[in-house]
Protein backbone atom coordinates (compact mmCIF):
# COMPACT_ATOMS: atom_id res chain seq x y z
CA UNK A 1 0.00 0.00 0.00
CA UNK A 2 1.88 3.74 -0.98
CA UNK A 3 2.15 6.34 1.31
CA UNK A 4 -1.05 8.52 0.07
CA UNK A 5 -3.80 5.24 0.01
CA UNK A 6 -2.62 4.78 3.79
CA UNK A 7 -3.28 8.67 4.74
CA UNK A 8 -6.58 8.36 3.23
CA UNK A 9 -7.21 5.15 5.46
CA UNK A 10 -5.87 7.14 8.26
CA UNK A 11 -8.51 9.38 7.60
CA UNK A 12 -11.35 7.59 6.69
CA UNK A 13 -10.91 6.06 10.05
CA UNK A 14 -10.70 9.24 11.96
CA UNK A 15 -13.78 10.37 10.31
CA UNK A 16 -15.69 7.76 11.34
CA UNK A 17 -13.65 7.65 15.26
CA UNK A 18 -15.03 11.65 14.94
CA UNK A 19 -18.65 10.47 14.23
CA UNK A 20 -18.79 7.85 16.93
CA UNK A 21 -16.84 10.35 19.57
CA UNK A 22 -17.99 14.02 18.47
CA UNK A 23 -16.24 15.11 21.50
CA UNK A 24 -13.03 14.81 19.93
CA UNK A 25 -10.88 17.98 19.42
CA UNK A 26 -8.40 16.72 17.37
CA UNK A 27 -5.87 13.50 17.15
CA UNK A 28 -2.07 13.33 15.55
CA UNK A 29 -1.13 9.77 14.15
CA UNK A 30 2.14 8.59 13.67
CA UNK A 31 3.26 5.74 11.75
CA UNK A 32 6.26 3.94 13.33
CA UNK A 33 8.39 1.19 11.12
CA UNK A 34 11.04 -1.10 12.14
CA UNK A 35 12.97 -4.17 11.91
CA UNK A 36 12.61 -7.12 14.34
CA UNK A 37 13.92 -10.55 13.91
CA UNK A 38 14.48 -9.73 10.15
CA UNK A 39 11.17 -8.88 9.68
CA UNK A 40 9.08 -5.09 9.31
CA UNK A 41 7.41 -4.61 11.65
CA UNK A 42 4.67 -1.33 11.99
CA UNK A 43 2.25 0.26 14.81
CA UNK A 44 0.24 3.16 14.18
CA UNK A 45 0.38 5.63 17.24
CA UNK A 46 -2.99 7.98 18.11
CA UNK A 47 -2.97 11.01 20.19
CA UNK A 48 -6.33 11.81 20.95
CA UNK A 49 -7.61 14.75 22.56
CA UNK A 50 -11.02 16.33 23.86
CA UNK A 51 -11.81 18.95 26.16
CA UNK A 52 -10.00 18.96 28.91
CA UNK A 53 -8.84 14.95 28.51
CA UNK A 54 -6.07 13.64 26.28
CA UNK A 55 -5.55 9.81 25.12
CA UNK A 56 -2.41 8.32 23.63
CA UNK A 57 -3.28 4.90 22.29
CA UNK A 58 -0.64 1.83 20.18
CA UNK A 59 -2.23 -0.84 18.23
CA UNK A 60 -0.37 -3.94 18.65
CA UNK A 61 2.77 -4.24 15.85
CA UNK A 62 1.84 -5.54 13.00
CA UNK A 63 3.63 -7.59 9.47
CA UNK A 64 1.84 -4.37 7.35
CA UNK A 65 1.12 -0.75 7.74
CA UNK A 66 -2.78 -1.57 6.99
CA UNK A 67 -2.83 -3.79 9.53
CA UNK A 68 -1.24 -1.71 12.17
CA UNK A 69 -4.03 1.09 11.09
CA UNK A 70 -6.78 -0.71 11.61
CA UNK A 71 -5.40 -2.11 15.05
CA UNK A 72 -4.51 1.28 16.54
CA UNK A 73 -8.19 2.32 15.48
CA UNK A 74 -9.79 -0.48 17.24
CA UNK A 75 -7.79 -0.01 20.35
CA UNK A 76 -9.01 3.31 20.36
CA UNK A 77 -12.73 2.37 19.92
CA UNK A 78 -12.23 0.48 22.97
CA UNK A 79 -10.57 3.05 24.89
CA UNK A 80 -12.47 5.62 24.70
CA UNK A 81 -14.85 6.48 27.19
CA UNK A 82 -18.76 6.51 25.40
CA UNK A 83 -19.78 9.72 27.47
CA UNK A 84 -16.48 11.95 27.78
CA UNK A 85 -17.23 15.35 27.47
Amino acid sequence: MDSESLQTRIEHELAELRSRFPQISACHSALEEWTEDRENRFALRLDIRWPQHQTLVSGDAKDNPLDAVRAAFDAARAQLPQGAT
